[in-house]
């Protein structure tokens, strides 16, 4: 109510109900470049051996393979509105922007079959493999393939959970046969949730997470993939190895079993039998065409009370030639509480800009506010303890020091 009344509605209810208003204002190319922006940001390298990327501005012949690097509808997600169809730039479009290279496209197999936009449930491609041919042919001619696999647009949202979260339908299988002809892959993700992608993440040279990113989607994705822009985005959630790890967070809580890599002598612990208990890519997770490296991890004191805090400072390097953005995260954690506390906590972060081989020292505040919970006492307040700070570029940063408050 509040906001519809800074937007004046009650006094003009339709007051963007306006023909002219729309026509000047919908599609301005502000905006466009808005949504540019925003898409760059929110793009996460995930792996990137060899430095496979950034791709050369000229002399490579590019295999541009998958469905949905031709879609123009899926990078506008399920909760689209009113959008029109085929407005969102295609990857393929993006890519060809660029005309320094030989570029070559193949669809390999649809993701999905029949109707989408008003479907009850997107009928996934199980079976169609007619396109993997094609697909396998440009890939052995090229120097780099660049796979654009996931979801279709309307396979996340309401009322679209999945039980497996792998790559839908026939996917994997082109994957694993491009691999077999060519190396030098590049997989770029379009999805909305985390996917379950161990065998490429045990596989494939670079891994691009590229969500469902909007109308400038394929100009942003190829801008990353070119190093117009570095890319900078941190994962807001965990990717598991696997689904039956879910739910897997980075702020559980402490489980009283001891971890496997520190104890292998104990017979009982937190585990899988089958698999690791960690996460494929942990919450905070993304790394850069820069290095970024954390040092000189200080505390002005090591104890506070009501009323006082202490300055913690880090040093970050980027030791590359490539001037880069990190975002800097910090977590606190509370050793004993009234109740079990997390593991890790996200307590703050930073965006910090960094020329080649730069340094800059960032500080960051402790204070009561910072580990206060709701305790035991049913209310919001800070117990005297023993805590642990630490700081790094995701939530799985060993970068610590010890800290106490007293009352």
């Amino acid at each position: 109510m509040k906001v519809k009344f800074e937007l004046g509605l009650f006094d003009n209810p339709y007051k963007y109900c306006n023909e002219v208003y729309e026509n000047a204002t919908v599609g301005k190319p502000a905006f466009h470049e808005a949504v540019l922006d925003m898409a760059k940001k929110s793009i996460v390298l995930l792996k990137n051996e060899g430095n496979l990327l950034p791709l050369k501005n000229e002399g490579q012949k590019i295999a541009l393979i998958g469905a949905l690097a031709s879609d123009k509808n899926s990078p506008l997600g399920n909760w689209r509105l009113a959008a029109d169809d085929n407005t969102a730039v295609s990857v393929l479009e993006g890519l060809q922007e660029y005309k320094g290279n030989q570029l070559t496209y193949a669809k390999g197999a649809e993701v999905v079959t029949g109707e989408t936009r008003f479907a009850k449930e997107v009928a996934v491609n199980t079976t169609d493999k007619s396109g993997f041919a094609e697909a396998l042919e440009i890939a052995k001619g090229a120097d780099v393939v660049i796979m654009v696999l996931g979801e279709n647009g309307y396979q996340s949202g309401e009322g679209r959970s999945r039980t497996d979260i792998g790559l839908p339908g026939v996917q994997q299988e082109p994957l694993e046969a491009a691999y077999q002809v060519n190396k030098n892959i590049v997989l770029v993700l379009n999805n909305g949730r985390p996917l379950a992608i161990q065998w490429a993440a045990d596989h494939l040279p670079a891994i691009v997470e590229a969500w469902q990113l909007g109308t400038q989607s394929g100009r942003a994705i190829a801008q990353v993939l070119y190093g117009d822009y570095n890319p900078s985005g941190k994962l807001p959630m965990t990717f598991p190895r696997n689904v039956g790890q879910l739910p897997i967070y980075y702020n559980y809580k402490s489980t009283g079993r001891p971890d496997p890599e520190k104890d292998n002598g104990v017979v009982f612990w937190s585990h899988y039998s089958d698999e690791k208990h960690t996460p494929l890519y942990p919450f905070g997770y993304g790394l850069s065409y820069s290095k970024f490296e954390y040092s000189n991890l200080k505390l002005n004191k090591t104890t506070f009370s009501n009323g006082g805090r202490i300055v913690v400072s880090v040093d970050i390097t980027n030791n590359s030639k490539v001037a880069g953005k990190e975002i800097v995260q910090w977590y606190i954690r509370d050793l004993v509480g009234s109740f079990a506390r997390p593991v890790k906590e996200l307590k703050g972060f930073d965006l910090v800009e960094l020329k080649p081989f730069e340094t800059k020292t960032v500080n960051f505040i402790i204070n009561e506010e910072t580990i206060q919970f709701y305790t035991s006492n049913s209310k919001w307040e800070a117990e005297k303890g023993e805590f642990k700070v630490f700081v790094g570029g995701n939530s799985e940063t060993t970068i610590m020091a010890d800290f106490q408050y007293v009352e």
